[in-house]
């Protein structure tokens, strides 16, 4: 069975606060390939990526201290917020989606990935 089998089976048969807790432990190892680039910790400044702290609290393209490319620029104009299926969308496949990014990601495969990283990243969302 793997981990994230078991993590499953773990978290339905907790109270509903320690599966929150569960489910942020999930998001929070999935999110580990991307904190070379990013940070989830406010204030934190001087990575490639922007901050995604408070990601779902904010406009898309909206943290001032990061310089977004012309492509994503334009995404934000016509996606003002993140929303779960388009940060999906994103992970899978962020070419795709914002084409001319400038991001050296090339998607999460594993849709198990991806839905606890957009737990991690928008949660109660």
């Amino acid at each position: 069975m793997s981990w994230r089998w078991s993590l499953v089976l773990l978290a339905a048969s907790l109270p509903s606060s320690a599966m929150a807790q569960a489910t942020n432990q999930a998001g929070e190892r999935a999110f580990q390939r991307c904190y070379s680039c990013h940070s989830v910790q406010k204030g934190e400044t001087g990575l490639s990526g922007p901050n995604l702290h408070g990601l779902g609290q904010r406009p898309v393209a909206g943290d001032k201290t990061f310089v977004y490319s012309k492509a994503f620029k334009a995404f934000a104009a016509t996606n003002p917020r993140w929303t779960p299926e388009l940060l999906d969308r994103f992970l899978t496949d962020p070419e795709a989606l914002v084409p001319g990014n400038q991001m050296g990601f090339f998607g999460l495969r594993s849709a198990e990935d991806r839905k606890a990283i957009i737990g991690y990243l928008l949660p109660g969302k």
